[in-house]
Parts: C-alpha cells; sequence; structure tokens
C-alpha cells in the first residue's frame, strides 16, 4: 500500500504552506520525508537547493523539525537540554547562550530555565521542542501539529509564533487540524487525502475549486474537498 502518490509540491522562500488532511492522508510521512527521517522509492526532495537524499547533512543544517510528540531528555533542564542540542546543531557557544537566553524570554519559560524537562506541564514542553526545532536559525520550519493539546493562552501564543516566522522570512511547512491557523497566516494551503494532495493554492482558489461562496470559511472548504463524491 502506497502512503504517498504523485505529491508534488513547491514552497518559495518566507512562505506559510497549511498541510491539512483527514487523520492517515500522509502528512506526517510527507513531512518524514521532506526532513530526511524516510527516504520516498521514488522522487526527491529539495531544500534550499540541497538534496536531501544525495546531501543529507547539507538539507538538514537549514531545517528545523518539530514532530507531532517531540522526544525530550526529561532527565535535564530545560537549559541544558537547548545547550546539548545547540551545540549537536553546530551553533558556536556565545551565540548559542545568547539565543537561548532570548528564546527563554521570548516563550515566557526564564523561571524555568532550571526545572528538569519531566516536570514541566504539555505546553511548556512544546514551547522548549520549537525553541530547540530553531536554535539553528533554519531557513525552513517543519512543524506537525504544533498546537495539539495546548491550552488556550499557549495555542494563542505558539498562533502568533508560527506567524512572526513568516515575517523573518522563514519559510514554514504547517500540518494542523486546527483549520484557523491555515486560515489565517498560510499562504498556500495543500489538502491532503488518500496519500495525494487533492487541492493546492490560495484559500480563495481553494473556494473556487470546492464550488463555496466568497466568503465561506476553510472548515466549510475543507470539507467539500475531502468528502466522497463531492469533488469537481
Amino acid at each position: 500500500m502506497q502512503a504517498l502518490k504523485g505529491v508534488s509540491l513547491s514552497v518559495g522562500s518566507g512562505e506559510i504552506v497549511g498541510l491539512l488532511g483527514p487523520n492517515g492522508a500522509g502528512k506526517s510521512t510527507l513531512m518524514k520525508i521532506v526532513v530526511g527521517i524516510l527516504r520516498p522509492t521514488s522522487g526527491s526532495v529539495s531544500i534550499s537547493g540541497k538534496d536531501v537524499a544525495r546531501e543529507p547533512d547539507a538539507a538538514k543544517r537549514v531545517v528545523g523539525y518539530l514532530p507531532e510528540n517531540p522526544s525530550l531528555y526529561t532527565g535535564l533542564t530545560v537549559r541544558e537540554f537547548l545547550s546539548f542540542v545547540g551545540k549537536i546543531r553546530g551553533v558556536e557557544d556565545e551565540p548559542l547562550r545568547s539565543r537561548i537566553s532570548e528564546a527563554l524570554k521570548t516563550f515566557s519559560l526564564e523561571e524555568k530555565s532550571s526545572a528538569l524537562l519531566g516536570t514541566l506541564s504539555k505546553g511548556m514542553k512544546q514551547k522548549v521542542a520549537l525553541i530547540a526545532a530553531t536554535l539553528h536559525e533554519p531557513a525552513v520550519l517543519v512543524l506537525d501539529e504544533p498546537l495539539t493539546a495546548l491550552d488556550p493562552r499557549t495555542q494563542a501564543f505558539v498562533n502568533g509564533w508560527i506567524s512572526s516566522q513568516r515575517e523573518k522570512g522563514t519559510t514554514v511547512l504547517l500540518s494542523t487540524h486546527n483549520l484557523d491557523i491555515a486560515q489565517d497566516h498560510a499562504t498556500q494551503i495543500a489538502i491532503m487525502d488518500r496519500g495525494s494532495i487533492i487541492a493546492l493554492g490560495s484559500l480563495e482558489s481553494l473556494r473556487k475549486k470546492a464550488g463555496t461562496g466568497s466568503d465561506s470559511r476553510l472548515d466549510e472548504v475543507f470539507l467539500k474537498l475531502t468528502t466522497p463524491g463531492t469533488e469537481e
């Protein structure tokens, strides 16, 4: 059984692409191929001109990845973990210390810098994972369900943080079941179903494809395009 079929996606610098689809559509598989965790049986992925399969180290240097269920070393403190990740990523000591301190302030985690990761709430762990994914200042961020299980306050913060990445010129590939964040921030929306991208473009173009009104919400468009027998 094929996990993905004929998927083709081009993302420009500074774009936010919302990757949507029902469970099992292939979103996480696609993301794992993009970041080099899985190898495709055919086709290729290029990031900033680097082929992920042929030049994996070079490609991974420009990518930050947040999996749906990030693994953290719960026996380390927040600062110890971030220092460890930064050094693995090749960040020099002085800029690393500065970036960690700035990020802890931005994410309101300064008071937790010496706390063990295992003692943190789900939302705080997610913030730490986001910081870890960006310490090397990647040109591309791949985020798989970054809002999962977060409380409303933390969701709002992460929502705004994702939007700020575009302002910095960072390219973001965002898989999410939160259609509001995709509608509000995505420059392109890719809808997947059964391993294929069945619709790709701006919200306006997807409205036309779905045959919905010009002011229809993304949830209405999504349901129209992913319900069997309703596609054009």
